[in-house]
């Protein structure tokens, strides 16, 4: 006998109330996780964003660089 299960005592078997609670859980947790689900589509918005906002920072960083860095604009 384990020291885990002799901490722990014998064994029962789970009763009725304990089972349903047990289903009624696991049936929450997957309701859960299933309105977490992002649709494909609305996920690729979502990267389209995420590198467009890459990019204006990119640009923005450039543009700042060139401003403070004495230079003189190009025409």
């Amino acid at each position: 006998m384990s020291t885990a299960t002799a901490s722990c005592g014998t064994y029962r078997r789970p009763s009725m109330l304990e089972s349903a609670a047990a289903g009624i859980g696991t049936s929450l947790v997957s309701w859960a996780e299933r309105r977490r689900y992002i649709p494909p589509a609305e996920l690729a918005m979502k990267r389209a964003a995420f590198t467009r906002r890459q990019e204006l920072g990119e640009l923005r960083r450039d543009a700042l660089g060139a401003a403070y860095s004495g230079l003189e604009p190009r025409h």
